[in-house]
């Protein structure tokens, strides 16, 4: 088959809401039906062993069959469209947003963006061992729940966390600052309030000027001047979607977030040199993009 007439069927499907219609107990909702999206979703189907009817939302509403009884939602707008009651929702690649009320008689589990606080800090510290002073900047109300786990993870590792609440991206500058001469390198989750071009551009420039390593959490972030970011693909998004989901239909519970084993680093090369970081062997086998 040519990569054009696949490339139809794919169209086709997404554009036909009555096709996933016919499906019943799993159903998967897809913000729209870009790559990353629909890559998530292709490694979710192929986890979770078998065809999971789709619905496209950029094209039309679902109709949701009435014998679903879980929706697997990609995208914030997924994650937080209006599905029938008792429905469990298993959602991912949803920055900032938690569903911190389910619907009735049903549960949810939120598949994260980042590895655990562990394995991250793990990695800032195999990357940059004279690591002792990390500053976390964040905006979104939500990571503040995480905010303790972050501080112990790093005092377990000998590393003082400090986490700084950016009150609005006018403060942005000011406090930046404030990280030079009283921080080793500083780490930004993937906030979608804190991460807009301009703050990445201020923050490459405080970066490379001053010589202190940022670190990211997406591959987007390592290209546009971090020295690293310790992040989660969007195939292995799918694929813990796809456990989660088959556990949650077992009957078994989880917490509001779930967060997935593999970790996918990316690394600068053009900014470590500008910070004064060397990367190790280990580091660079360990890296899935190595950006000049």
């Amino acid at each position: 088959m040519s990569s054009k007439l696949r490339a139809g069927l794919l169209a086709l499907l997404l554009a036909c809401p009555a096709l996933a219609a016919a499906g019943g107990g799993t159903v998967a909702v897809l913000s729209s039906g870009g790559g990353a999206y629909m890559e998530a979703f292709s490694s979710f189907q192929a986890a979770y062993g078998t065809e999971v009817p789709f619905f496209n939302l950029a094209v039309s509403k679902p109709r949701i069959p009435a014998d679903t009884s879980l929706v697997v939602a990609f995208g914030g707008k997924a994650a937080n469209y209006s599905y029938p009651p008792g429905v469990n929702i298993v959602y991912c690649m949803a920055p900032g947003l938690f569903l911190n009320q389910p619907f009735p008689a049903a549960r949810s589990a939120k598949i994260g963006l980042v590895p655990e606080f562990s394995e991250i800090v793990s990695q800032l510290k195999e990357i940059q061992p004279g690591l002792k002073r990390l500053r976390i900047f964040w905006m979104t109300p939500d990571f503040a729940k995480f905010e303790q786990l972050v501080v112990a993870e790093g005092t377990r590792r000998g590393i003082e966390i400090t986490s700084v609440k950016v009150p609005s991206s006018e403060d942005f500058p000011s406090i930046l600052r404030q990280a030079a001469g009283a921080s080793d390198a500083f780490w930004v989750p993937p906030d979608p309030l804190l991460i807009t071009p301009e703050n990445l551009q201020m923050m490459h420039d405080f970066s490379w000027a001053n010589g202190i390593p940022f670190y990211g959490s997406t591959k987007g972030m390592t290209v546009e001047g971090a020295v690293a970011s310790i992040g989660v693909s969007f195939r292995e998004m799918g694929a813990t979607a796809a456990g989660v989901a088959l556990r949650l239909a077992a009957g078994e519970n989880f917490p509001g977030m779930v967060f997935p084993a593999k970790a996918e680093v990316t690394l600068n090369a053009s900014a470590a040199r500008k910070c004064g970081i060397d990367f190790s062997p280990q580091t660079l086998r360990k890296a899935a993009y190595l950006f000049p």
